[in-house]
């Protein structure tokens, strides 16, 4: 899972496929636990606040998606 996307072109004009956190965002993004900022310009936004709803959100979902795994 940490390499799964490594190679591949960045569909995110703010994230570089050399960067650390690519992998990450990857991940988030097509299991659909996060959504990119911006989906017109292709930007993701990495170092963007987010709202504490927001956030809630995504550990819902996240923790929604480890308990589907943690089932198979």
């Amino acid at each position: 899972m940490r390499t799964k996307f490594i190679g591949q072109a960045s569909p995110f004009a703010d994230v570089r496929n050399d960067l650390p956190y690519f992998n990450a965002v990857m991940t988030v993004t097509t299991r659909n636990v996060m959504e990119a900022k911006d989906k017109v310009r292709g930007l993701f936004a990495p170092t963007e606040v987010i709202s504490g709803a927001e956030a809630l959100l995504v550990i819902r979902l996240l923790k929604d998606e480890l308990k589907s795994y943690l089932r198979s």
